[in-house]
């Protein structure tokens, strides 16, 4: 079985106009850290294929590789360990809360959100919060830290049982998602 498949259409159209700008070859995937004892097992590697559709202007990759292999349980990343990041997303936080009728009624909901670091803004003044990443360990981190997550992938069926359950994100944030939100456009999208 492949780890990724190729796209044959623009991601956002689907119209099949799609150039090749360039095609970088085979590449290993990013954040996939060896173990010592997996430095003996073959690298998983996809191409990497950048294209061009004149109809939308939309520059993508063609390549869509399994999320479920992009962001697998040992994931290494955890945003907290950026201290400009920490802040840039503190100073967000803050403006959202300044500009926003928001107290311990509301739900701020975040999709991908790592180690819980952008939403311990929120819990900090009171405001209940619900963190959503796919990634094990970073997910983990931020339960441990006290901040309410689930460890799974924000899809539309996960949009309408959170609906079900009467929670209603008051602010809804996907910040550096974009890839993951392509990935999973396979149809027309509607807004929950």
């Amino acid at each position: 079985m492949s780890i990724y498949t190729t796209e044959t259409g623009d991601r956002i159209t689907g119209s099949p106009n799609l150039e090749t700008i360039i095609a970088f070859g085979e590449t290993p995937l990013a954040d996939r850290l060896l173990r010592a004892d997996q430095l003996d097992e073959p690298d998983l590697i996809a191409p990497l294929t950048l294209a061009f559709c004149p109809d939308s202007s939309l520059a993508q990759i063609r390549e869509t590789v399994n999320p479920e292999i992009l962001f697998y349980a040992e994931y290494p990343y955890f945003s907290s360990v950026s201290q400009s990041l920490l802040k840039h997303f503190r100073e967000s936080a803050e403006y959202i809360i300044n500009t926003r009728p928001l107290g311990p009624d509301s739900l701020v909901m975040e999709a991908a959100s790592n180690d819980g670091y952008l939403l311990k803004n929120f819990a900090d003044r009171g405001i209940p919060v619900l963190g959503i990443d796919p990634s094990v360990a970073p997910a983990t981190a931020a339960r441990e830290a006290g901040i309410p997550t689930m460890i799974t992938f924000f899809t539309r069926d996960l949009a309408a049982q959170l609906v079900d359950e009467g929670k209603a994100a008051d602010v809804f944030l996907a910040n550096n998602v974009l890839a993951l939100s392509l990935i999973h456009i396979s149809e027309p999208t509607r807004p929950y």
